[in-house]
């Protein structure tokens, strides 16, 4: 049975044609009604103009849409399409903030329509000029070689235009500078960009102006001599010792005005008595203010005869007090041996122990009620070493 349906094309052709026929006849003669929804359909704000006199913006900016359902006869609802549909609203009596917008939707002949909501709330925003500060930033492999840069004009802010709330997100506009590899002063045009306090790029305002010209400066490099600045209480010029630096010149970097009239760089004081001999010792170099270098420290030496080294170890019983009030070393919590660690020029022939004396001021303790031990020689030490240093 089911094979002679298969194949029985004359039985399928009637079963077609009865399908359209009943078709037809509920479409011409009974016609049902139906709905159809329509998603996103765009709203007019038909008062635009007006808004935009009264320096009103809609602000978020972005299609305002509704849902709209349109019920009527099927052949009908059929023929709609979205582009159809017109939505309008009127903002009446404006204000910054949110307004209500009451919604209407002309009639479609034969047909109705219903809205998710007649009334929806649309947020205007005055439209504000504000001045922000322009900051330049410099990007460039020369870029710490800049001295000043330049705006043409003086120009120190320029007007931002928007909405209040974006133009209240403007921190300040930014222009980047590309210095490159220059080594001559320039000039250039740069882009402007409004920015957040995050540094990030404020969309939906203008500036008055997109570019400006500026004109960079590059400081100026000198070679000068280094100085060493001897403390007043150095010995005397015919007695300074010998003694070399780690280097004799510095390249230093300014503005020309400032450059000018530097001749050489000093040091910071120093007193030649506290270097020890065979021992460098660092010392700063006294960079005047609005000059940079990449060197802030030489190294100076003493010329002279390698330092000699040697140890002794002292008794509680060798060491002197003085200011003692009677008081005798069984009083005082001195430890039973002392070390001493001696570095001295070998001018000095046989340094013996007894050639320094240990000594504790019982009338000088310090803020935490403790005694430092001295000592007296008639030698002149390149360094002493007293471990402990204080009891």
């Amino acid at each position: 049975m089911m094979n002679k349906l298969k194949h029985n094309t004359k039985i399928k052709l009637i079963s077609l044609l009865s399908a359209i026929t009943l078709w037809l006849y509920v479409m011409a003669i009974v016609d049902p009604t139906d709905t159809k929804l329509f998603e996103n359909v765009p709203i007019v704000i038909s008062n635009m103009n007006e808004l935009k006199e009264k320096g009103f913006v809609i602000y978020p900016d972005g299609e305002l849409t509704i849902d709209v359902s349109i019920s009527g006869k099927l052949s009908k609802i059929q023929k709609v399409k979205k582009e159809d549909i017109h939505v309008y609203g009127t903002i009446e009596n404006p204000m910054e903030g949110k307004n209500q917008v009451y919604l209407r939707v002309p009639t479609l002949p034969g047909m109705t329509h219903e809205l998710k909501s007649n009334v929806i709330a649309v947020n205007l925003d005055k439209i504000v000029q504000e001045n922000k500060n322009i900051e330049v930033k410099l990007e460039g492999n020369s870029k710490g070689n800049i001295d000043k840069v330049s705006i043409d004009g003086d120009k120190k802010s320029i007007e931002v235009s928007g909405p209040r709330t974006l133009v209240n997100e403007v921190t300040k506009v930014i222009g980047v500078l590309d210095v490159g590899s220059r080594t001559q002063d320039f000039s250039s045009e740069i882009n402007l960009t409004p920015v957040d306090k995050n540094g990030n790029k404020v969309k939906g305002v203008k500036l008055y102006q997109s570019t400006l010209k500026v004109s960079a400066t590059l400081l100026k490099e000198k070679t000068v001599p280094i100085r060493v600045k001897l403390k007043e209480n150095t010995s005397d010029n015919e007695k300074v010792p010998s003694y070399e630096l780690s280097k004799s010149n510095i390249i230093i970097k300014g503005s020309k005005d400032l450059i000018d009239g530097i001749e050489y760089i000093e040091t910071k004081e120093v007193n030649l008595d506290d270097i020890t001999s065979g021992f460098p010792k660092d010392v700063e170099l006294n960079i005047p203010k609005g000059i940079s270098s990449d060197t802030k420290y030489i190294t100076i030496k003493l010329n002279g005869d390698k330092s000699l080294q040697k140890e002794f170890t002292y008794s509680k019983d060798e060491i002197e007090l003085r200011n003692s009030d009677g008081k005798n070393t069984s009083d005082i919590d001195i430890p039973e041996s002392v070390r001493v660690t001696v570095d001295y020029p070998s001018t000095i022939e046989n340094l013996e122990k007894s050639d320094i004396k240990l000594y504790i001021d019982l009338s000088k303790p310090n803020e935490n009620q403790k005694y430092k031990i001295e000592y007296d020689s008639s030698y002149k030490f390149n360094k002493i070493v007293i471990d402990p240093s204080e009891i």
